[in-house]
Order: structure tokens, then C-alpha cells, then sequence
């Protein structure tokens, strides 16, 4: 990982300047998924930095998410005051980068990287820095009965124009297979920083030395939707008490209820599972939970990189996960995680069970976990990485 810039660190030093930089961070929400809790992370680390002022600027204002841990940090935070368009919200946006005139622009999420191209039109103030956080055009994502088609081909359409017609723009990209799903329709060149998200190191694990031996608790963080095939997991489960091999596996899900939230319920009262399983929603305790698990469950059908199995890394716990190309990056190794193909219950279920009975087995991936936790994502590492990135940008 490399070093904060060492210009910026002797401007800061010898106070020879009052403000270095002032970013405004554009996000669809503070809500609860990991790439709003990686800006929060990032706004909070900016802040204590010499010189630097952050503000956010949100589209929508939900209840459930990081909105309070924002406000308790101090970070200002401006609303959309109507959202009912995209004329209104182009000309709110418009409006708030000619009152702010930030440096940096730094939008995050589909929505707010189309709204700001579309305003870069005619608003050159600032430079343009755009995460890209997801790969949302992959085949797998077509299995989801519940996606629109329609709007799945206008918001690609509408994407790859949008990217073509503006120049000027840096991409940070969170995985190489990020960069690859949109290297072609959007012209990235060499405009573009690598930077995975980071985490902190699970402050719970020396308070639970020892996990429940008395039961094998697998947990899965991830909001309730198609993408994070929480569905399958309690398909595997099913296929385990049908041949006897449920035993003492326990399930926890965290995370936001989404469209899948009522199928998985149905499912686990329809089978039988509710001794078995424990669907929590969004809880504000992750790491405590991870650190009281045996094993962390991620059978994703497309992320872009999967902020919950950094955590999962963090807390040291064995890996089950999907053989999709993200995955693989982010475990480094393919002998670092059990992996199966997306939607193949059985064999995760056999992955499960596997795991279940092979202390060995989940020693050598838990001490994989943590080797691969320290060398690539810790995240004080990954903030110096994004303050380098702001100032190189700046400067450019």
C-alpha cells in the first residue's frame, strides 16, 4: 500500500496553507451498503486531516444506514429538497457545485454518476472523480426474475453514452474485474485508480478467543436481494436436513430487507428451518457478530468487490463464496475460500457441511483470512491510497 503524499505532508506539517482541498461527496444515500459505509469512512478520516474540508450531497435520506454516525462526526450534509424528477434533481445539482465550488467532486453510485455526467454538460467547476463500485451488466445478473429488463438496457445504454461524451473524468475502481466490466464503453484509459475498500481490524476477536464449538454458526451480511443469493444458502440448508446432515448448523443473515426479504422468509417457515436460521436484518453490532461465528457464507451472483467478505477477512472466519471472478480477485487464492458455481445449492451445501466436520480445514482458511485481511485491506492502508488519489488529481 502506498504512502501519503509527501508534498501534502510537508504542506501540512509546516501549516504553510489553510485549506489543501474542499470535496464534496455526491451519493445516492448514506444508506446501508458497503460502499456508503467505505465514503463515511473515508469523509471521517478526511476531516482530521490538515486542510481538508468534506461535505456530502445525497439524493435520497434514508433511516436505516450511517445518516447518524455522519451527524455525530460532524460532516455537513446536504439534501436534495425534491427528488420527484431528473430535471429537478439536475438543477438542484447544478445549483449546489455552483454555490459550493468544491475542488473535487467525488460521486458515488449509478445514480449520482449519471446525474453528475449529465450536469458536467454545462458545469465545468471542480475535478470529477467517479467510483465504480458494482459490475452491473454481467450475464448472471439476468437470472434475477425481479429485474426490469427495460430499464436494465436504457441504464447501459444511457451509460455508456454518458462516459463516452464526457472527458475530464477519473475512475476509481474498487477491482481489477471493475475496471474490466467497464474499461471498453467507457473509454478508461489511463484515468483510473485501483483501490479495493478497506476495513478495520474486527476489535471483538481478542474478547472471543475461542468461537461456540457447541454449534457451527455460519453468518452472511448482505442485503436482502438476488444479487447475494441468500436464497441459496437456505436451499443448501434444506438439501442438508433432507439428508440428514443439518445437525448443529446454524444460520445467521444481516442485512437490509430488500426484494427478496419476503421469499426468504416463506421459505424457511415453508421448510421448517426456523430453528436453524435467523433472519436479522439491518443491525448496527456486524463485527460482534462475525467475531461470534465459525464461518462467513457469500454466494453472490455478481459484486464488485464485497465490503462484507473484507469484514468476514477482518474477523478471521473461513470463507464459503461463489466462483465469480470478483470473488476470486478479492480471496486472492483458490484455495483460500470453498468455492461452487452461482445457484448450485447442492454443492454449497456440500461446501457447508465439509467445513462443519474439518477443524483443520477451517483453521488453515481462518489463518488464510486474516494473512489476506492484513496484507491487502486494512484500511488506514487504503485511506492514504484515496487521500494520494485526491491530491493527484488535483494537481492534474
Amino acid at each position: 500500500m502506498g504512502e501519503i503524499d509527501k508534498d501534502y505532508h510537508q504542506l501540512a506539517t509546516e501549516n504553510k496553507i489553510i485549506i489543501v482541498m474542499k470535496i464534496l461527496i455526491f451519493i445516492d444515500s448514506i444508506g446501508a451498503g458497503g460502499a456508503e459505509k467505505s465514503m463515511v469512512e473515508l469523509a471521517k478520516f478526511l476531516t482530521k486531516q490538515p486542510g481538508f474540508e468534506v461535505k456530502f450531497l445525497c439524493i435520497n435520506q434514508q433511516k436505516i444506514g450511517f445518516l447518524e454516525e455522519v451527524q455525530s462526526n460532524d460532516i455537513p450534509i446536504i439534501f436534495f429538497k425534491d427528488t420527484s424528477g431528473y430535471s429537478k434533481k439536475l438543477e438542484f445539482l447544478n445549483k449546489t457545485i455552483t454555490e459550493e465550488n468544491p475542488d473535487i467532486i467525488h460521486s458515488v453510485l449509478a445514480e449520482s454518476n449519471f446525474l453528475l455526467r449529465l450536469v458536467r454538460v454545462f458545469n465545468k467547476r471542480g475535478k470529477i472523480i467517479q467510483s465504480l463500485v458494482s459490475t452491473p451488466y454481467t450475464e448472471e445478473r439476468k437470472r434475477d426474475s425481479q429485474l426490469p429488463l427495460l430499464k436494465y438496457k436504457m441504464a447501459k445504454i444511457f451509460d455508456e453514452y454518458s462516459g463516452k461524451v464526457n472527458r475530464g473524468i477519473h475512475y476509481h475502481v474498487i477491482t481489477n474485474e471493475v475496471l474490466d466490466h467497464y474499461r471498453e464503453f467507457l473509454n478508461i484509459d489511463d484515468n483510473y485508480s485501483l483501490i479495493y475498500r478497506g476495513r478495520r481490524k474486527n476489535q471483538y476477536l481478542d474478547k472471543n478467543n475461542t468461537r461456540n464449538s457447541n454449534k457451527f454458526q455460519l453468518i452472511n451480511v448482505g442485503r436482502q436481494v438476488f444479487a447475494k443469493g441468500q436464497l441459496d444458502i437456505l436451499k443448501a440448508l434444506n438439501y442438508l436436513r433432507e439428508t440428514n446432515r443439518l445437525g448443529t448448523i446454524k444460520l445467521k443473515i444481516l442485512g437490509k430487507e430488500g426484494k427478496h426479504t419476503e421469499a426468504l422468509n416463506e421459505f424457511v417457515i415453508k421448510n421448517k428451518l426456523e430453528n436453524h436460521v435467523e433472519i436479522l436484518g439491518f443491525v448496527k453490532n456486524v463485527e460482534e457478530e462475525l467475531a461470534e461465528a465459525n464461518a462467513f457464507i457469500f454466494p453472490s451472483y455478481y459484486e464488485g468487490l464485497g465490503g462484507a467478505l473484507v469484514e468476514a477477512f477482518s474477523a478471521k472466519l473461513p470463507v464459503i463464496c461463489t466462483n465469480i471472478p470478483v470473488l476470486r480477485e478479492v480471496v486472492g487464492d483458490e484455495k483460500g475460500a470453498l468455492f461452487s458455481n452461482p445457484g448450485d445449492f447442492k454443492h454449497l451445501a456440500e461446501n457447508i457441511y465439509s467445513l462443519s466436520k474439518d477443524q483443520d480445514l477451517q483453521s488453515s482458511l481462518s489463518t488464510y483470512s486474516s494473512k489476506r485481511f492484513l496484507e491487502n485491506f486494512q484500511i488506514d492502508n487504503i485511506h492514504q491510497e484515496m487521500l494520494n488519489m485526491y491530491l493527484e488529481v488535483h494537481r492534474s
